[in-house]
């Protein structure tokens, strides 16, 4: 049986109640790993986050340990630790940290030659991930990447610890059924971030009008998550003062209110759109290069 006809097969009363137990089981999980974040452990191995061994290779060895090198990434690296599960790792705990505003996955920044492109910002250490059909395909000729796999690339303090090209990462049985059901089922199956948001957020409307009623205007601009502009206009024959809109703008600096919503409490028949756009303060996709 093809994976649609099975999907089909079942009820939608049982795709329901299996969604409702995956996202129960998302929040014990998001809980857990919360709580050993903020006693500065890792949920999945016990140990602290600045520490490691060589013999228990887990996830937290991203976050850059103490005395943790490269070296010690290759045996790791050639195992299926998940292409899913390492992203979902690093949305979560840069989520923590920081809000969705260090996540970029906006579908628009992509490259045209990739399939996933995903760059992730943890402090000082930023996460780039990453794949195209040839690494999906396995690079044929190639000796040590002929299997499906992905790409990482490290920076600390915005210097490689990892580059793209230096490991050919294996996705996971797990990784490549997604894949499958992503390309045959599009339209049945749906993968969400659940406490791992990013950027991406501002591709649904419904989400902006959620985000534009808990908006402040950002003290610096330079680190604000989002960046919006405003066209505003007012009925023909009625203006605006110029005092009126200077107080206005004093007003918003002082009590962080943006401008365009003290627009609509003083001029209420004021037509306004706004665009809403990545702020400074969201990191840059980090492409992958082409060699030479």
């Amino acid at each position: 049986m093809e994976i649609r006809e099975f999907i089909e097969s079942i009820t939608i009363e049982e795709r329901v109640r299996q969604k409702e137990k995956q996202l129960q089981e998302n929040e014990k999980m998001f809980k857990v790993f919360k709580n050993a974040y903020e006693k500065k452990c890792c949920s999945l191995c016990g140990m602290k986050l600045d520490s490691f061994s060589e013999d228990e290779p887990c996830f937290h060895w991203f976050t850059k340990p103490t005395n943790i090198k490269k070296k010690h990434f290759k045996e790791y690296l050639k195992e299926e630790i998940g292409f899913d599960n390492l992203e979902a790792y690093f949305r979560w705990i840069s989520s923590v940290e920081h809000g969705f505003k260090n996540i970029n996955d906006l579908s628009d920044e992509v490259s045209a030659s990739k399939l996933r492109e995903i760059t992730i910002k943890f402090k000082n250490i930023e996460w780039s991930l990453n794949y195209g059909q040839t690494d999906l395909d396995g690079h044929k000729d190639s000796r040590n990447a002929n299997f499906p796999h992905f790409h990482l690339q490290m920076t600390v303090d915005k210097r490689h610890f990892i580059r793209f090209n230096d490991f050919h990462i294996p996705f996971s049985k797990v990784d490549l059924f997604n894949l499958k059901l992503k390309k045959e089922a599009p339209d049945l199956v749906e993968f969400v971030h659940t406490h791992g948001n990013g950027m991406s957020i501002l591709e649904n409307s419904d989400n902006l009008k959620k985000l534009d009623e808990y908006m402040e205007v950002a003290p610096n601009e330079e680190e604000a998550p989002i960046h919006t502009s405003s066209i505003i206009s007012m009925p023909e024959g009625k203006t605006m003062s110029g005092d009126v809109l200077a107080d206005l703008m004093e007003k918003s600096k002082n009590l962080k209110i943006p401008f365009r919503k003290l627009i609509e409490e003083y001029y209420s028949d004021a037509k306004i759109i706004t665009e809403f756009k990545p702020g400074q303060g969201v990191p840059e996709m980090k492409k992958r290069n082409k060699r030479k």
